[in-house]
């Protein structure tokens, strides 16, 4: 399998202050505009520098641009993990980024995956300025469309009355998580096998990503899901939707504030994150762009949640997009 040598980590920062273990580091040579990378749910950054041919990272490279990835250091047996938490870690990392780099947050471009893009939101609904932002295979409200490994997550508010379920968030801050990175790590032999398991189908499209690529990204590119989060992130299901920062508006009704440029890429094949969601997500956004891609559906045709950034296809039908939308002066939307 090649190795990309942008996606080698050239500095790393251990973000002091945050509410939860988090490392930035730099991703190639110093120079040119810093780009934010931000994993999603039970994720690494490893995905944004794993395609085989050309990497979102590579490409970010030949475009002039520094990409610098957020990597949270989630363990099943940490507590107080929960959605807050990784909100302030990102915010707290955004801050040492600009004090690093001396530059002003407004100059930073930012890229997020699922949760991370849904943090990167939030952190622009609450007035955190970033010059533009991308969201890959993000949304706000997943009671549109169908999901299908967050299914679970969707009977807690149903299940749980709002009085109750408040005490099993607290009690779940001082809980750990599932240790799926290890679980993950031991299942990745099976991946890209054609065997056609659930799990990995909720991930990947067939035939889209390269079988030694999906079963790095099991081995390397997976990280634990603390309970808390888990729980929190229920509530993108339920009618009082997911609340974030200190105005604890659900993040749905204050994508209005968000005033950044905002490019949300969704997958046609996407199991976890519904296209419908992610096209109303866009509709709420003032000033926001949407770019769908997947073919017919067929094996190596479509884009799954995680074939965005290591789909075969993904270096001209996504990154180059992303690139693009990136150059684009403001005036342009």
């Amino acid at each position: 399998m090649a190795q990309d040598a942008t996606g080698q980590i050239s500095e790393e920062i251990v973000v002091e202050g945050a509410r939860l273990s988090v490392r930035l580091s730099r991703l190639g040579p110093p120079g040119g505009a810093p780009v934010l990378l931000v994993p999603g749910l039970g994720a690494s950054p490893l995905a944004f520098s794993l395609h085989d041919r050309r990497s979102l990272v590579s490409t970010l490279h030949a475009s002039g641009r520094s990409p610098w990835q957020v990597d949270f250091r989630l363990g099943w047996r940490s507590p107080r993990q929960d959605a807050m938490a990784l909100v302030h870690a990102l915010e707290t990392a955004l801050a040492e980024l600009r004090r690093h780099l001396g530059q002003p947050v407004e100059q930073v471009d930012a890229i997020g995956h699922s949760l991370g893009g849904i943090l990167l939101l939030a952190l622009a609904a609450d007035g955190v300025p970033f010059r533009r932002l991308v969201t890959l295979a993000s949304a706000v409200d997943f009671s549109l469309g169908r999901a299908a490994l967050p299914r679970a997550l969707s009977l807690a508010p149903r299940g749980i009355g709002p009085l109750a379920l408040g005490p099993l968030k607290a009690g779940a801050r001082l809980a750990g998580g599932l240790p799926t990175q290890g679980i993950a790590s031991l299942a990745a032999p099976l991946w890209g096998r054609g065997l056609d398991l659930p799990i990995e189908r909720d991930q990947f499209h067939p035939g889209t990503t390269p079988g030694p690529i999906s079963r790095r990204m099991m081995r390397e590119g997976v990280r634990d899901m603390p309970l808390a989060l888990l729980l929190d992130l229920a509530d993108l299901f339920s009618r009082r939707g997911l609340s974030l920062g200190p105005h604890r508006r659900a993040l749905r009704d204050a994508l209005d504030q968000v005033a950044s440029p905002v490019l949300m890429v969704a997958a046609r094949q996407d199991r976890q994150c519904p296209l419908e969601a992610v096209r109303d997500a866009v509709a709420r956004l003032p000033r926001g762009q949407l770019l769908e891609v997947g073919g017919d559906g067929r094996p190596g045709q479509g884009y799954g949640h995680v074939d965005l950034m290591t789909g075969s296809p993904a270096p001209e039908q996504v990154f180059d997009p992303i690139t693009r939308f990136l150059d684009a002066a403001d005036e342009t939307l």
